[in-house]
């Protein structure tokens, strides 16, 4: 039997803000001895360099434990309290040391990357994706450490491998043992503390983890307990040591079903006892971050509910509605709950669902596996695999054995429209075709069309170059480790040994684009309303002496989402862009592959971007995902459903995100509505829905009164936050939104 453990929120989060509030700690004598290391062995491999970095930690760095709390994972690198990831550039903490040995390389990107950023076609703080990936926990739930090493042993025992894969898997089999001594001293650190403790809820904590951390993870998981423990320790450790981040928990009611329903049958646990566990598990994400700081970008972390098993059966079980009531209950605003949904699904578990939007619990990512699922299989992926899909920090797409780059980089499709209009506004470095001088629209068209090829597949070439590097400044060992065919192949996670090998480059602003390609048909080749050159010029002057021109393009042009020909228009740009963001080869045996997401960048962007077409002035905002332009009136919930219809978002692998900011308009929730809406967008062809429900009152009240307002939750855009944590400008996006 279990111990009994009862989840005291309040102490647990007290116990971690006085740890967390310390962080980063000076790690500088961890830091000093692989200086010393490297100094010592000038001619070691990238590999041998990551596995001093697991010594010396697993010897040196502090492991800390939660009196409150039955898990165990937290270990002192020297990482930031609000660190998403260890992450690149090179974050503070030993987990970046091998990046920091690479400063020219930084220094390059940084200075390339910054040349395109000032001009807002593009924002690419990142060579590759850092932070958004999912270590396979369910191979260590599975195998256990010591079942990969014995699996990575006998591959060594074979003749056909080359220096590079011998050393790959020595290394890889010396981080695991490794991570095996981080594991024995968290219950050292335990049995340490029970010596002079007296709380006897704390009591029963510190046991379960003096007597789970010496086999778990080394062993395969057994229980309920012991499988949460293993995913946990999995994903932290990968964070705070492989120099990546690590967004994706997991699919937990899929994964954690048959642990919890074995214990159930064998009086282990009882429902109660289980549903604590979860409250605990769901809660260390708020707990770990400073949730009154300003966050832009969130905590990065996710849980999956739903979905199917690999044999296509529904998921919908205990463990989904124990993860649901975590939130009702601690109405917490992290880990974001990516739910997985299928025309399968039972009401239920929309009602479900439905009831945490109606709370205005702005948590919420909804999946449709009706196309994300074939969207993937469109891409040579077997079915089986793409059933596994998770998702990433705010929305990538990401099968259980793939490791792909989906939200390094994005794209200003607005800015690279407007560079077909005046190529002479940019400097060099750019090679627009100029479209201005087409004799009709469909050759204006094809220019742009074009365009947007020729400029993709300049940035595919320079990002292959700089991603090539990965291998060299930061291998990822314990990753790796994670996957099977990493050790099958004899390949680390940055040489392609993954399954699948996936980039993409997420595009912001295709409503915009949209509505302005819409408005040049109309205005200037059908309607001959202006001439082309007069337009631009409107444009380069920011309408400041025509406004009539800009009120007709505004008020008077068809609008996408809104107007059916435009909608229709809408399709086959979606359709042209898909086939210019994907299938370029990448370095890692993979390709690219389109997706419509942006995180924050249509705000980031938007201070760059100059006039557009449909009327919008420079620096007033982009569209959101495949949501219509900002400017765009009198737009519903209907219209945005009816949209979705008219799209084959089965072309973006990736993900297509709509953002449905609803008014919260009841004083209880009213689950049947949202129930209804899930339903409607997964029946029109929808890929993947934001729910952000508000009030437009309470948030001018929130901004008046901070202070009496701090419960609630906004959807910011792939990252949840407390909106009085948001910066005003941040504020004043949110509640715009709740005007149209």
């Amino acid at each position: 039997m279990m111990a009994g453990y009862r989840f005291n929120k309040k102490e647990y989060f007290k116990e971690t803000k006085e740890v967390y509030s310390n962080y980063p700690t000076d790690v500088s004598r961890m830091e000093e001895e692989l200086d010393r290391l490297q100094k010592e062995n000038p001619k070691a491999s990238s590999f041998q360099k990551k596995t001093w970095i697991y010594r010396i930690a697993a010897r040196d760095a502090e492991v800390i434990l939660f009196p409150s709390s039955p898990f165990y994972a937290e270990i002192d690198t020297g990482r930031e309290q609000n660190s998403v990831t260890a992450s690149f550039p090179p974050q503070p903490g030993i987990g970046c040391w091998l990046m920091k040995q690479y400063p020219d390389f930084v220094d390059e990107y940084g200075e390339w990357s910054g040349y395109y950023g000032k001009y807002g076609v593009m924002n690419g703080p990142q060579f590759m994706d850092a932070a958004h990936h999912y270590a396979n926990c369910e191979t260590v739930l599975k195998y256990g450490l010591s079942g990969i090493i014995r699996h990575a042993m006998m591959r060594l025992e074979e003749k056909n491998l080359t220096d590079h894969q011998q050393d790959f898997l020595k290394y890889m089999v010396d981080v695991c043992r490794s991570l095996q001594k981080i594991s024995e001293r968290f219950a050292e650190k335990a049995e340490e503390m029970l010596k002079t403790e007296h709380d006897e809820e704390h009591v029963k904590a510190l046991k379960m983890i003096a007597v789970t951390a010496r086999r778990i993870p080394s062993e395969p998981a057994e229980t309920f307990y012991e499988a949460m423990c293993a995913i946990w320790f999995t994903r932290e450790m990968c964070n705070a040591l492989d120099g990546l981040g690590f967004a994706v928990i997991g699919h937990l009611d899929r994964i954690l079903i048959s642990y919890y329903e074995r214990d159930l049958k064998n009086n282990r646990i009882t429902p109660d006892e289980a549903q604590e566990l979860v409250d605990c598990f769901v809660s260390m994400t708020d707990a770990r971050w400073d949730l009154e700081a300003d966050l832009p970008g969130g905590t990065n972390a996710d849980i999956i509910i739903g979905g199917c098993d690999k044999n296509g059966n529904i998921v919908y079980n205990d463990i989904s509605r124990m993860i649901i009531n975590s939130y009702k209950k601690y109405h917490f605003a992290n880990p974001k709950l990516q739910v997985r949904i299928s025309a399968k699904h039972p009401d239920e578990f929309l009602m479900q669902v439905g009831e945490l939007a109606g709370m205005g619990l702005n948590v919420l990512s909804v999946f449709n596996d009706d196309v994300i699922i074939p969207a993937n299989q469109k891409q040579g992926k077997s079915l089986e695999d793409c059933r596994l899909y998770v998702a990433g920090g705010c929305q990538e797409i990401c099968l259980s054995n793939e490791v792909n780059s989906r939200a390094y980089t994005y794209l200003n499709l607005v800015q690279m429209l407007n560079g077909s209009l005046y190529p002479e506004y940019w400097n060099d470095g750019f090679k627009f075709i100029p479209a201005a001088n087409a004799s009709d629209f469909e050759e204006f068209y094809h220019i742009v069309i074009e365009n947007y090829r020729n400029e993709l597949n300049f940035f595919v070439k320079k990002y292959n170059e700089y991603g090539s590097w990965w291998k060299i400044i930061n291998p990822s060992l314990f990753f790796s480790a994670t996957m099977p065919s990493c050790t099958e192949t004899a390949k680390d996670v940055s040489e392609g040994g993954a399954v699948y090998n996936t980039d993409n480059f997420a595009a912001a602003g295709a409503g915009t684009v949209i509505d302005s390609l819409y408005a040049i048909k109309k205005a200037v080749y059908e309607d001959k309303i202006t001439t082309f050159g007069h337009l631009l010029k409107a444009m380069k002057e920011d309408f400041r002496d025509d406004e009539i021109l800009r009120q007709y393009l505004l008020h008077k042009v068809p609008k996408f989402c809104k107007d059916k020909d435009a909608t229709e228009f809408g399709k086959k740009v979606m359709d042209d862009l898909a086939e210019c963001l994907g299938g370029q080869a990448n370095y890692r045996g993979g390709k690219f592959e389109p997706s419509l997401f942006a995180f924050y960048s249509y705000n980031w962007f938007k201070n760059v971007t100059i006039a557009t077409a449909d009327g919008r002035k420079s620096e007033s905002a982009l569209s959101r995902g495949v949501n219509p332009s900002e400017s765009t009136e009198n737009i519903n919930i209907a219209a945005l459903l009816d949209a979705i219809k008219t799209m084959d978002y089965t072309k973006y692998p990736g993900g297509a995100v709509i953002y449905m900011d609803i008014p919260l308009m009841y004083k209880t929730p009213q689950p049947s509505l949202f129930a209804s809406v899930m339903r409607a967008f997964c029946e029109n062809g929808g890929s993947i829905m934001d729910f952000n429900v508000i009030s437009r009152n309470a948030l001018l009240e929130a901004q008046k009164n901070p202070e009496t307002h701090k419960n609630i939750v906004v959807r910011v855009c792939g990252y949840s936050a407390y909106f009085h944590t948001l910066t005003a400008e941040m504020q004043n996006e949110v509640i715009q939104r709740t005007q149209r």
